[in-house]
């Protein structure tokens, strides 16, 4: 079952909005990923979250990742999309251009008033 968004929590911005905290040495850092095969998918996934990853979209992920980490975290995926169609994107984003972040959500009129 999904969250009921209020109204006022349809338009978010900056980092409050994946309430995410800054770390020294560690800048966001967006995943995205477009593979065929559902296991390397699944898998994919799986290794975004081991390494602390929000997940953003189906194939998106986000958060805070050192160098070092970054780098294990390419290899791993580079790893697991060997032999399988597929495209991985790992993205750092300064702080400085991550507080222009903004999300918007839409959710229909079910819930409200509940």
């Amino acid at each position: 079952m999904g969250r009921i968004v209020k109204k006022q929590e349809m338009v978010k911005t900056g980092i409050d909005a994946l309430d995410l905290v800054g770390r020294p040495g560690e800048v966001v850092v967006y995943v995205f990923y477009d593979i065929e095969d559902d296991k390397v998918r699944s898998r994919t996934a799986r290794i975004c979250k081991d390494f602390g990853l929000e997940r953003t979209q189906f194939s998106g992920f986000i958060g805070y990742l050192s160098r070092n980490k970054r780098e294990e975290l390419g290899i791993k995926l580079r790893d697991n999309l060997e032999g399988a169609n597929g495209k991985v994107l790992i993205q750092p984003v300064c702080e400085k251009d991550f507080r222009q972040y903004k999300e918007f959500i839409e959710q229909g009129d079910e819930g409200e008033g509940t």
